[in-house]
């Protein structure tokens, strides 16, 4: 079990919801479910797998996101990540440019919004 691992997520968790309220003055359902899929998987299976699975079906990363609320949930990870994942210190416009340059049509309407 990765333990570890799941104590990350959870913080993690914890600052998106945080973050999610300060930013849109609720708390949106899906952000109950954010990245709950890792936490039950860390019990069964390898970090990679869980990673990859994750990164394939959840809708607030690139392969997924579809929808205006999708790419929101996707800058909200992004920018509280920097305060949860000492292996991700780049704030969501940071993110967007260095990895996902791509995606600049869809999220930095979303940047712009919320002042990011």
């Amino acid at each position: 079990m990765n333990v570890e691992r799941i104590k990350y997520t959870l913080k993690h968790r914890k600052v998106f919801r945080k973050l999610e309220k300060k930013l849109l003055g609720y708390n949106t359902f899906r952000s109950l479910f954010h990245d709950l899929d890792k936490v039950f998987l860390y019990v069964f299976c390898d970090y990679k797998t869980v990673h990859d699975f994750h990164r394939k079906h959840a809708r607030h990363h690139e392969l997924r996101a579809k929808t205006y609320n999708d790419y929101i949930q996707m800058v909200i990870d992004w920018e509280c990540a920097r305060y949860t994942k000492p292996d991700k210190p780049l704030n969501a416009r940071e993110t967007l440019y260095k990895f996902y340059p791509e995606l600049e049509s869809k999220v930095l309407p979303v940047l712009k919004e919320f002042n990011l």
